[in-house]
This record gives C-alpha cells, structure tokens and sequence, in this order.
C-alpha cells in the first residue's frame, strides 16, 4: 500500500501509506510463515466454464498476506477485485477463447512465506504473470525479476517496485530499477499536488500533523512536513507515545494553532484515539486527509462514534471512486463484485477497485499476445511507451524510465473524494470532489527523500 503524501504521482515516487511506515518488525511480533493456499471458498482455483483441454488455461497467480499479523482484511480487497474480474471474464469467454486459471497464495505477512509462494507459483503452477499483489513484505521480489516473470498491477509497501525490473506496481513508475539501488541512486521523489490542492481550493493554510514515536512514523510525518511547508503552509508537528498516547494534549495542541488541515502517521487505532480526543475538545478541522487504504465502506463503523471526524475525511487518489458509477468501468466494477462477492458490499474499497485494473491490465497484456500468451509478450506490453488507463480507471500509467531525476515543476493531476453522512440519501458515502481526475491539475515541486 504504497502511498504519496498522500497522493503519488505518475513521474515521481512517494512515501508509503501509514500502514506500510508503521513497520511490523517494530510494532508488531512478525511470526515466521511458510505461504499456503488461502483457505476460504471465495478464492477456489478451478476456472469455471473452463473449455475442453484443447484450450489449456492461462495460468496467474495473486499473493496476498490474507493472515497477517496486522489483520485478515487489511490486505485482501485488491484479491477480490481481480478475482472478481477473472470470473466475469471467464463467463464472458476468457482471452482469446483461453480461460484464466487463478492461483493463490497466503504469504502470512511474513518474508519467508513470500518466499515460499512466489516459488510455488513460478517453479510450480508456471504462472504466466502475478497479477494484484498485496503483501506485506515481498521477500520474493529478486527471484520473481529474476525469473522475468511481470508482476502487474501491485499495491506498493516496500520499496521493491521502485528497485526491480519485471515489477509494475498498479501508478506506473518512471525510475531506472535496474534491481541494484532504489530509485536514483537511493533517492526517491514525492510531489506536493495533494497540498496545492487544499491550499488552492479550500483555502488552507495552518495544518498538523500527527505521528508515533516511533521511527518509521516519525519518518513519514517528516516526508509530510517537507510537502505542506514547500506549499507555504504554517505546520505544527506532535508526537505521541505508541503505548501510551495522549491525545487530549494533541488536541488541545490543535486547538491552540486553529489548525485546518490534519494529517498523520498513525494507524487506526491511533486516528480513532485522536478523533475522540478532538470531539472532547471540540476541536474540528476543515479536512481530516486519510490514506488511499482507508478509503471504504467501513469508514461508516470506523468513525461511528465521532461522526464530526468522519464528515472531515477527505482522500486524494490516481484513480477514479470506486462509488462513481457513472463510468463504465466502475459500474462494471461494481457489478462483478456484488455478482461474485455479495456479501463484500459492506467492505467495499478503493483497493478492490485497484485489484479489478490490475486485472483488467494483465488482461490487456495478455489479449495483445493472441494465442501465445508467454512471460516475455505480457513483459513487453507492460513496457511499451504508450500510457494505459485501465479502460479510465486510473489515470494514464506507464513503465518508462528516465535517466535522471525530475528537475523542475512536475505536472500532477489527482482525484479528490470526502466522505459525507448526507451522501446516499443519508446512507452516508464518499462523494467526488472534482469533475474530471485528469483535468484536476497542478504544477507542483518534486521533493527528493530517501525511503
């Protein structure tokens, strides 16, 4: 779950999301896991409707730590949105006349589990492509680039899509990755469009930003200081104890400052602790800016009890709301998930929408490739000079490296949703905040960081 600050984009690389800073080997006692087959009946792998064998399948394989340490939901919406794809699909006909064979693996959130899975999936189910991953620590990123096997579509926690060739996480990335040094030379880049566009279009101007004291949180809350003072903004930065935080000095804190715009490095437990605090001290902000894994349906029960929080979330993404059904793609989107995941429609996610590209884009790969679809073909589609939108769900992505750094103003454009109680005929539902994601643009600094 890679993520800008907290917005990416296309030409440059940012820092991950909260979850991915809050690193497990720190914060929580990481147990050695093996990788397995993932139990539940949702992700069987025999393709259905599958032709006569005249016709063999196209193999993929999705890893995803569904048993982490972190939570069993907190990495599966980009699993059920490609699965949901692959079934749609393969009722549809498949690629080509071939229907697409799904493999999974349950890493355990663990390296050595990731390990054993990208080898059984490569060495064993000979899967043309991984498709959709989302894991925790992705161990198996040098075997998988040696083995030049692509990896499409993949939710970014580490810095391995920004290091290995072969690896196309799901925003696109310009970066050398010649699998030695992460980025340049060590140094990646974030870009400052998600503070612009609070500053140009609401008028902020004082924000805080809240984190752990611990250091990969500290780190973060830095990397989000650096973009809100490169736009000017007056920022106050608090930090609490991981154990024990005290959020009514923070809010008093905020309150003091009249601050506008929050941010943090936390993780749910932290945001919920902090939003609780703030309705004791009646303290409220203009926007409450989350992170792109959060953006669900569950941010109706995560905040049910400060709904003046929950009015004051705001995200900013590279792809469209996954509630916008007015594109066709979305509405496909949503139409695949409540065919084959009914019961998912109380989880539903952002991410599950990135999973459905992610699919949707190996797909592509392996249409263009006719009846010989190979490693090599789908790897050679992946890197061709033409951007890709996943039929305008994300916003145009590609594989093309630039020798240097950026230099100078980038454009970067974002998507921009809030979440409201009123949206929905008072259901409550993130609504989007601008008319078109590739139109709302700005020129902005690229900011250089080491991860």
């Amino acid at each position: 779950m890679r993520r800008r600050l907290p917005h990416r984009d296309k030409r440059t690389r940012t820092a991950r999301s909260v979850l991915a800073l809050l690193s497990c080997a720190s914060l929580l006692a990481l147990t050695a896991g093996c990788g397995s087959r993932l139990p539940l009946k949702d992700f069987e792998n025999a393709p259905s409707g599958a032709p006569a064998a005249a016709r063999p399948p196209i193999p993929v394989g999705i890893v995803t730590s569904v048993s982490s340490p972190i939570g069993g939901d907190t990495f599966t919406g980009p699993l059920y949105g490609a699965q949901a794809f692959f079934k749609a699909l393969n009722a549809s006909g498949g690629i080509n006349g071939r229907q697409v064979q799904v493999f999974t693996c349950d890493d355990s959130g663990a390296g050595i589990g990731n390990q054993s899975c990208v080898h059984q999936l490569i060495d064993s189910d000979h899967v043309v492509a991984l498709v959709a991953g989302s894991v925790l620590d992705y161990a198996g990123a040098p075997y998988v680039s040696s083995q030049g096997v692509p990896d499409i579509g993949g939710i970014t926690i580490g810095t391995q899509y920004d290091q290995y060739p072969h690896l196309y996480q799901i925003y696109g990335s310009d970066e050398p990755r010649d699998g030695k040094s992460v980025g340049w030379n060590g140094e990646l880049y974030q870009t400052t469009e998600v503070y612009r566009y609070f500053k140009a279009k609401l008028g902020l101007t004082r924000a805080v930003v809240v984190a752990y004291n611990q250091a990969d949180s500290a780190r973060y809350a830095a990397q989000l200081a650096q973009g809100l003072q490169a736009e000017g903004y007056d920022v106050l930065s608090e930090t609490v104890d991981f154990a024990l935080p005290n959020f009514g000095s923070v809010a008093a804190g905020m309150k003091a400052d009249h601050a506008q715009l929050l941010l943090d490095a936390m993780d749910t437990r932290g945001n919920s602790g902090l939003c609780q605090a703030m309705a004791s001290a009646g303290v409220t902000v203009t926007a409450k800016v989350t992170n792109e894994q959060n953006w669900s349906e569950q941010a109706r029960t995560d905040y049910a009890q400060t709904p003046g929080c929950r009015n004051a979330l705001w995200v900013t993404s590279d792809a469209r709301n996954y509630e916008d059904t007015q594109y066709p793609a979305v509405a496909a989107f949503r139409a695949g998930m409540q065919k084959y995941f009914p019961d998912r429609q109380a989880q539903l996610s952002e991410w599950e929408l990135l999973g459905w590209a992610g699919a949707q884009w190996f797909t592509d790969a392996a249409s263009s490739c006719g009846g010989d679809v190979t490693r090599s073909c789908v790897d050679t589609f992946m890197q061709r000079q033409q951007p890709y939108t996943a039929h305008d769900l994300i916003e145009p992505s590609s594989f093309v490296p630039m020798a240097n750094p950026p230099t100078g103003p980038q454009h970067a454009c974002l998507n921009v949703a809030r979440w409201q109680d009123s949206a929905q005929g008072g259901k409550g539902g993130w609504v989007t905040q601008v008319p078109d994601m590739n139109a709302n643009c700005f020129q902005v600094p690229a900011l250089p960081y080491r991860p």
